[in-house]
């Protein structure tokens, strides 16, 4: 919105500068980064797993780690959408009624901007499954990861190997059919029907 027809163009370059280069930066490398910046420069937050501190904060790295580039791509989708969206005709009439700008955007602009940002949300969250298991070995997490890595560098135990990768592919499963299932609540039209 505050981009619209070119103004603050300042804005839009930063913007996309920033979660253009959050987006590209590997998950494992932004680990390593805020284990240097936040446990070992700032001595805010522990640097791996640890029973010294409460699992809220032992949690905090890892979970930055996994969401800023998912984060960054989500909300580079939602503003080229919000972008193009807001030059369709559906929202200059609700300009043209002198809509409030709150209802407006919560009654038109979201609902079509949600299809695209459920997809790519699904899309990132499977992508986001491979990426925990390096997040959780730089971490030392006891989980998935740890139990992954164990079982291919030192163990060689297939079957761990292959029930992991099981249990990985049936998650990204149930992960892809819930958000078909919510798109298709939201909007019909994607359940590929007749339409009026």
């Amino acid at each position: 919105m505050a981009t619209r027809g070119d103004r603050n163009r300042w804005l839009d370059r930063a913007f996309n500068v920033v979660t253009g280069f959050m987006q590209a930066v590997p998950p494992y490398l932004q680990a390593t980064l805020l284990v240097l910046v936040f446990a070992v420069w700032l001595a805010l937050l522990p640097p791996a797993y640890t029973l010294a501190y409460g699992p809220v904060e032992s949690a905090v790295l890892p979970v930055l780690a996994l969401s800023v580039g998912g984060v960054s791509s989500v909300a580079r989708i939602v503003r080229r959408e919000t972008a193009v969206a807001q030059e369709m005709d559906f929202m200059r009439t609700a300009r043209g009624w002198r809509l409030p700008p709150l209802r407006a955007y919560a009654k038109h602009l979201v609902p079509n901007l949600l299809t695209t940002t459920l997809t790519l949300a699904g899309i990132i969250m499977t992508s986001m499954l491979g990426s925990a298991l390096i997040v959780e070995t730089v971490f030392a997490w006891p989980g998935l990861g740890s139990t992954v890595i164990q079982a291919i560098a030192v163990d060689k135990d297939y079957p761990v190997i292959q029930a992991s990768v099981f249990l990985i592919g049936t998650v990204s499963i149930l992960i892809t059919l819930i958000i078909d299932v919510v798109l298709g609540l939201i909007d019909p039209r994607t359940l590929g029907g007749k339409h009026d």
